[in-house]
């Protein structure tokens, strides 16, 4: 047994279904799709992640970018609801901070086409502003978290909405060391208002979203296992060190959580634990622009919410292809 879970191996096996599309095979340059079947009425959410715009144009990644938001523009049905799952540019942590500012401009000049379809961002490790710059102080109210938040005009990076009967739980587990190296972890806080709002709203199919996964088995299938969420002080997280901690809330909590979805890997998974699926999605930006990352093609997420539930997943290409 886990005593940090109370789950026996056997118990964990048995509950736990992985199903990683594109994992070993790569995606395919179309559309890969799964479904939970309905025919009730939908709310279509798209969820884009890991754009990494660079500076100054660098490897067409602005032309990348509008073709993605064209492709999004274009979806018939037209989508109800965006989530950016984070890493909106690619260099922040090194920049100061008029250089942070005016990238990040240059994505909001993009990205904001999209209106009025309603948008929601989430933190990733790439949003960091200056924290691996020696330069810049780290007194400055716009250091770390502090740009992203004040120019997307959020007043915290975790919190609650609904829609359409639905409900959604934005989280930030991106974490920071002394070093300006980030981990990922739930801190005490943000597992606190999932349980709080799980019993609040038991019976609400939920959706939660947070940029590194709860879980994958991405990192051992490609020979990384040694950077999972091990020596958190030398190396970056694949995913986060406590994610069965959120995994316990949501257990124990008997709501109805559909869906935990997550960027940071630039590859399309899917785990089915607990009658949950966690959705590590592919990234807009593919393997930094440079082409597919290990057969995941440049893409999104359209997800398809009914009504009663159920759901069906999307991942589509946009026909950008790398120089």
């Amino acid at each position: 047994m886990d005593t940090r879970t109370g789950v026996t191996r056997r118990e964990f096996l048995r509950r736990s279904l992985i199903t990683a599309a594109g994992l070993a095979t790569g995606v395919s340059a179309a559309t890969v799709s799964s479904e939970q079947t309905s025919s009730s009425e939908s709310l279509r959410l798209v969820f884009a992640t890991d754009i990494h715009l660079m500076q100054n144009d660098a490897l067409r990644s602005e032309e990348g970018l509008a073709a993605a938001v064209e492709a999004i523009r274009a979806l018939q049905p037209r989508p109800d609801l965006m989530v950016c799952g984070g890493d909106l540019t690619d260099p922040s942590p090194n920049l100061n901070y008029p250089a942070a500012n005016k990238l990040l401009n240059r994505f909001l000049g993009i990205w904001t086409r999209l209106h009025p379809i309603e948008t929601h961002y989430v933190f990733g490790n790439h949003d960091f502003v200056g924290t691996k710059n020696p330069l810049v102080s780290r007194y400055d109210s716009r250091f770390g978290k502090g740009l992203f938040e004040k120019r997307l005009g959020l007043p915290r990076l975790y919190y609650s909405f609904e829609k359409r009967g639905w409900r959604f739980i934005i989280l930030d587990d991106v974490c920071l060391n002394p070093e300006g190296d980030y981990y990922a972890e739930y801190k005490a806080d943000q597992l606190d208002f999932v349980q709080s709002e799980l019993k609040a709203h038991k019976e609400k199919p939920t959706v939660l979203v947070n940029h590194i996964p709860t879980f994958s088995v991405f990192g051992k299938l490609v020979g990384f296992a040694r950077f999972v969420a091990t020596d958190f002080k030398r190396r970056p997280s694949l995913v986060s060190r406590n994610g069965q901690n959120l995994a316990n809330v949501i257990r124990n909590s008997g709501a109805n959580v559909k869906l935990v979805l997550a960027g940071h890997l630039h590859h399309q998974e899917r785990l089915e634990i607990d009658g949950v699926s966690y959705l590590n999605g592919g990234a807009i930006c593919g393997n930094w622009w440079k082409g597919p990352m290990m057969g995941c093609p440049e893409g999104f997420n359209v997800i398809d919410l009914r009504s009663d539930g159920s759901f069906k997943i999307a991942y589509k290409t946009y026909g950008w292809r790398a120089g």
